[in-house]
């Protein structure tokens, strides 16, 4: 018997033609939101980049608010990486942790032009009623993977659960991003790697903590 070869539809030139003008929208919008921040983007600056008419932007997008809701796929996708690189690996639960939250901040110091209303975006990104929104599902079960290695390590105290472990790293490296949101001075990557240090200290287990002086 012959196998059967499924048949893949061949990309026509308009149909690619189309995709590749969206695609250069999309990346013009996201070096100038990048450079100079959503807000002060205009949607005439971004046909402009990407050399097209605006009416031409509109074909394509139906708001600057529709780029900003594609990037947040992307920024899925880069968390799913950073997952991997840095919580799944070998090592401590307090390293990995640590190093997690290190590389956070350092992205968006990187991308501070456009990374606060990122945010605003994914925490608008909510699940079904009484469910965790989908970006800190996407981290909380990592970390509780990690937190359970260590408890088995004898790295993390297990005097709680893991999961409840897991809600409160999650909140501390969350809370932040919501300061931040409120408040653009708010020194995130200094706060972050705070935050981390802290986490390491709360999630160690008792016995393995200094003992402080008697007062």
């Amino acid at each position: 018997m012959h196998a059967v070869v499924a048949q893949v539809p061949v990309e026509g030139r308009r149909e690619r033609k189309k995709r590749e003008l969206r695609s250069r929208i999309y990346r013009q919008a996201q070096g100038l939101f990048l450079t100079q921040g959503f807000e002060a983007t205009t949607v005439e600056q971004i046909a402009a980049a990407a050399d097209i008419a605006p009416a031409t932007f509109f074909n394509h997008f139906q708001s600057k608010h529709a780029l900003l809701g594609e990037m947040t796929t992307e920024v899925f996708d880069h968390l799913q990486e950073l997952i991997a690189q840095y919580l799944l690996r070998p090592g401590s639960a307090q390293d990995r942790l640590a190093s997690f939250a290190e590389r956070a901040a350092r992205d968006a110091s990187a991308a501070r032009g456009v990374a606060r209303d990122l945010v605003f975006e994914l925490m608008r990104t909510r699940g079904r009623p009484g469910e965790t929104p989908p970006y800190l599902e996407r981290i909380f079960a990592p970390i509780a993977k990690t937190l359970r290695a260590g408890q088995r390590n004898g790295e993390v105290r297990t005097d709680l659960d893991a999961d409840f472990l897991a809600e409160m790293v999650l909140g501390a490296l969350n809370a932040p991003f919501l300061n931040w949101m409120n408040d653009p001075d708010y020194p995130l990557e200094q706060r972050l790697r705070q935050a981390a240090v802290f986490i390491g200290e709360a999630i160690r287990p008792m016995t393995a903590r200094p003992r402080r002086a008697a007062r």
